[in-house]
């Protein structure tokens, strides 16, 4: 590919309003172009890019015998509504009607046609196991993008299916498509990855993990236990229920106290002059159509996925403050427990809460020296992790980390085979339900881990076997024939020997070539200048010595330089 021919608008300076270095340098390299909020143009570089990491994937499907299919994008209401999904993604899924007002989704994964091909191909225990996999957009309403195309409304996922006919089949292939992610990822050049137990949410099974890029800008937090080494996303650590203790202070009376236009924990503890731990925050959230009330410590975050484990809701949002307004009779930033006619839950550690401050459920005011006593309420553990928690598997402190999740691999058992009556015949002649697998991973997400990890103050230094071009052939003038001629003789040599080759034919500046090639991160530059009369040129690693050769040792040479 010759430069001047090749679409890749660099750009000189960092754009406003990015939230990622992998965002920030997408835009600079030519990689993306925004179109409106969480849709983005792919661009050519990105494309190479992305094909590249496909390819990866591609061949380690087909190490663990998992076979590509592509499934409709659309699904039917009636498939959804058996397998029971129609809701349980709440707003994120896209609804259409076609023109016989007939309901569809745009799928946001395809449990449900793969359960369709199991019942129709298979139909004995001899047909079992067997693997799909697809690599296909999707879409999602997300409430907030951001990151780029790390939460996008758009976006590529590889998703597999396995059936099996036993829970040992499937926990056997469940580690070898784990151990696939791993090589999948390490080829990539990948390094910090772990696997962690995760939360399954819409998709089901009582067992999944996220595979996870660690790096400390990543968008989910991660425990990590310092004695055994358990590690599972801050969603779903448990915290134990303290133990008991003897009250210290004495009772005092329930007092309302005027806060005007305090309406955040860390404006009425200055306000009030109190600790944040002397404060229970009170959060209303909608599941389903049902109105309920969280409670936790003032320092403390509400954890919404242990929640709805408790209230089994398809859906589980934060009430916006129209409807606190509407339903619950009360204002945000003064919600409270002394309310009626509402399932109340409090996190464990408000047992031994004594004389603290509540919303009065009356803006512009609060209730001091509120007690256990004075509501009703249902005492779970609700609360998120911190930092020296214990580790619920070996009582050991645990260390809070971040990363950035590139595939979540799941065990849903009969979760879908059972409503949708998904069967084969076993060895003895009688009808079971096939268990299933499932396993994806976001495309974009494996890129932009990738960029965070090898971006330095230049640019990206892509590993060799996902850079967009392996060699950069710049011809310092290109109105030199010297120079032109080699460079052009160089180019269609290597390029019949299949090297990944662009050469930078542009009539600019060496040093904006440079800088250009540095930014993007071509693992190779080949520099052909002045020495072009002596056939020699200068070949580099990126930021790496110049080194003066003889055209004829650059393969030589190349090998090294790209070994992987």
């Amino acid at each position: 590919m010759k430069f001047s021919k090749y679409f890749i608008p660099t750009m000189l300076n960092n754009p406003a309003d990015t939230e990622s270095i992998s965002q920030r340098l997408m835009l600079r390299t030519g990689m993306i172009k925004k179109v409106s909020n969480g849709l983005f143009v792919y661009l050519p570089n990105y494309m190479r890019v992305m094909s590249k990491v496909v390819r990866v994937i591609k061949e380690e499907m087909q190490s663990v015998d998992c076979n590509q299919v592509k499934f409709p994008i659309l699904v039917a209401r009636e498939f959804l509504e058996d397998s029971g999904r129609w809701n349980a993604y709440g707003k994120e899924m896209f609804k259409l009607k076609d023109r016989n007002g007939k309901d569809f989704a745009i799928s946001p994964t395809n449990e449900e046609a793969a359960c369709l091909m199991a019942s129709q191909y298979v139909i004995s225990y001899k047909d079992l196991p067997f693997s799909l996999y697809q690599i296909q957009q999707k879409h999602r309403d997300e409430i907030r993008p951001r990151g780029g195309v790390k939460r996008a409304r758009e976006f590529i996922m590889k998703d597999a299916y396995s059936f099996h006919a036993t829970s040992q089949c499937l926990d056997e292939y469940y580690q070898k498509m784990h151990d696939a992610y791993f090589r999948i990822f390490h080829r990539i050049g990948l390094k910090s990855i772990v696997a962690v137990k995760a939360d399954s949410g819409a998709i089901g099974g009582d067992n999944s993990e996220e595979i996870m890029a660690v790096c400390p800008t990543g968008d989910a937090e991660i425990a990590v236990c310092q004695g055994c080494q358990y590690s599972a996303n801050l969603e779903i650590i448990s915290c134990p229920r303290p133990e008991k203790i003897p009250f210290t202070e004495s009772k005092l009376g329930v007092e309302k106290v005027a806060t005007p236009n305090i309406s955040t924990i860390e404006d009425l503890s200055n306000f009030l002059q109190i600790d944040s731990k002397k404060i229970v925050k009170s959060m209303i959230f909608k599941a389903d159509k049902e109105f309920v009330m969280a409670l936790v410590r003032g320092d403390r975050e509400v954890n919404d996925v242990k929640l709805n484990k408790i209230l089994k809701a398809q859906s589980i949002e934060l009430a916006t403050e129209e409807e606190i307004a509407k339903n619950c009779k009360t204002a945000v930033g003064f919600v409270g427990p002394t309310i009626e006619k509402m399932r109340i839950f409090a996190d464990y550690e408000i047992e031994n809460m004594q004389n603290f401050i509540v919303g009065a459920n009356e803006k512009d005011f609060h209730l001091k020296n509120v007690n256990i006593t004075d509501f009703k309420c249902e005492f779970i553990d609700l609360r998120n992790a911190v930092e020296g928690d214990v580790c619920p598997k070996c009582g050991k402190p645990i260390t809070i980390t971040h990363g950035d999740e590139l595939g979540h691999i799941f065990q849903i058992g009969t979760r879908y085979t059972e409503p949708l009556s998904i069967t084969f015949t076993n060895s003895d002649g009688k009808s079971e339900l096939m268990t299933m697998g499932c396993y994806g991973i976001g495309i974009e997400r494996v890129i932009s881990a990738i960029i965070e990890e090898y971006a330095d103050e230049s640019g990206i230094a892509w590993p060799v076997q996902v850079a967009p071009f392996e060699v950069n052939i710049i011809t310092v003038d290109i109105k030199n024939s010297e120079q032109k001629n080699l460079s052009e003789s160089i180019y269609k040599n290597l390029v019949k020997n299949g090297y990944d080759v662009i050469w930078d034919d542009r009539q600019e500046r060496a040093g904006f070539k440079f800088k250009d090639s540095e930014l993007i991160g071509f693992p190779v530059n080949i520099i052909v200048g002045k020495n072009a009369v002596n056939n020699q040129v200068e070949i580099q690693k990126r930021l790496g010595e110049k080194v003066i050769i003889n055209s004829n040792e650059i393969e030589d040479i190349l090998k090294e330089y790209l070994s992987k």
